[in-house]
């Protein structure tokens, strides 16, 4: 089911795109195998829609938050 995880970094308009590193994909989708993510892991599966993590960063790449959403595959 950890499959059905999708990792994101979203950074303010202007500062171009970038791809999380590998070790904080896998922390987030650790995070989404928790006991807490566990419901919502599960409701975005049973409706066949993955869990979306979108990481919001500064224009400096500092972390601000941390979004969980469902989203179509």
């Amino acid at each position: 089911m950890m499959d059905r995880v999708i990792v994101r970094m979203r950074r303010s308009s202007g500062a171009g795109r970038k791809m999380p590193s590998a070790a904080l994909n896998q922390a987030m989708v650790s995070l989404a195998n928790s006991h807490e993510m566990q419901p919502l892991l599960f409701e975005a599966n049973a409706e066949g829609k993955a869990l979306a993590i979108d990481i919001y960063q500064s224009r400096t790449g500092r972390p601000l938050l941390v979004h969980f959403s469902k989203e179509a595959l």
